[in-house]
């Protein structure tokens, strides 16, 4: 690492929105409260709830392990009055990069789908929240696909999902289950800007369905647009209903995260390792340039 890069490296962290589901698509400010935690080899980002406790908060993310170099699966448990994390448990780990750990709830079961296109493939896993045992159930997909989504919506059984060589841009694939359990390509969805990356799960709010989605025409992950989904003749139509970009001062280069489970919201922000080092080299960067 040289020296700009150490400069001007950066971290994610996640954290809880205090506003309401309404208060949000309604286009109030919304007020973030951020994890704390004392790891100085790692950060968190991707979050999902698991489940929302009385006293804590269980949440699926991608841990990035500075060590290892990539990211992996783990379990944090956070104290809901302070937001203290309590416990991290890493429940999936493989030789190559996983992040965005898709939550699936079938009955009684429970089933995650990281993204993992560094090997190609996506696969799904049964996971056990009381033993935290995972086990491969199966590939639903052997396309690079990143950051997918599964839903069912009128019976049929689907997922919103990008690919890569172009993840971060204009076109979401749109695919159905197949009997074998795969999901195949059945139609997709091209928008005028970058916006096609899923930021999390589709979730409902006053009757109406919407799909969270990154923003990544500056960089990748700039911001969620929250997009109000029109399904109708078996076609799919977004209607951006708004853009949230960080509120926060320390985590203000990116936010790229947008879950909810049981009227609890989850997100994440980019900030820099070191944010005084890095303000003062782009100050400095910039004037000679």
């Amino acid at each position: 690492m040289n020296l700009k890069e150490y400069l001007i490296e950066n971290r994610y962290n996640i954290g809880f929105i205090e506003n309401s589901l309404e208060d949000i698509i309604n286009g109030a400010s919304i007020k973030v409260n951020w994890l704390k935690h004392k790891y100085k080899d790692r950060w968190f980002a991707d979050p999902f709830i698991l489940d929302v406790t009385e006293d804590s908060y269980i949440v699926l993310v991608e841990e990035w392990y500075d060590p290892i170099n990539r990211g992996r699966i783990a379990k944090l448990t956070i104290d809901k009055n302070n937001l203290h994390l309590t416990d991290n448990k890493t429940i999936l780990e493989l030789d190559s990069h996983l992040s965005f750990p898709s939550i699936q709830r079938t009955g009684d079961m429970i089933y995650i789908t990281p993204e993992n296109s560094e090997r190609g493939l996506l696969a799904k896993y049964a996971y056990d929240p009381k033993t935290d045992k995972i086990s491969f159930w199966g590939n639903v997909s052997e396309n690079r696909l990143t950051d997918s989504i599964f839903f069912t919506i009128e019976g049929k059984e689907m997922m919103f999902s990008t690919k890569l060589p172009d993840a971060n841009g204009k076109e979401l694939g749109i695919y159905t289950k197949q009997e074998n359990g795969h999901y195949v390509l059945t139609d997709s969805y091209h928008f005028k800007e970058n916006i096609s990356r899923m930021a999390g799960d589709l979730f409902k709010c006053q009757g109406k369905l919407y799909r969270p989605a990154q923003v990544c025409i500056k960089s990748y992950g700039d911001a969620v647009s929250l997009q109000e989904i029109i399904y109708e003749n078996g076609k799919f139509n977004f209607n951006e209903i708004r853009r949230i970009y960080s509120p926060s001062k320390k985590y203000d280069i990116g936010f790229h995260t947008f879950n909810v489970y049981k009227n609890h919201i989850v997100v994440d922000g980019l900030g820099y390792r070191r944010p005084l080092f890095a303000h003062i080299f782009k100050f400095f960067y910039h004037l000679i340039k």
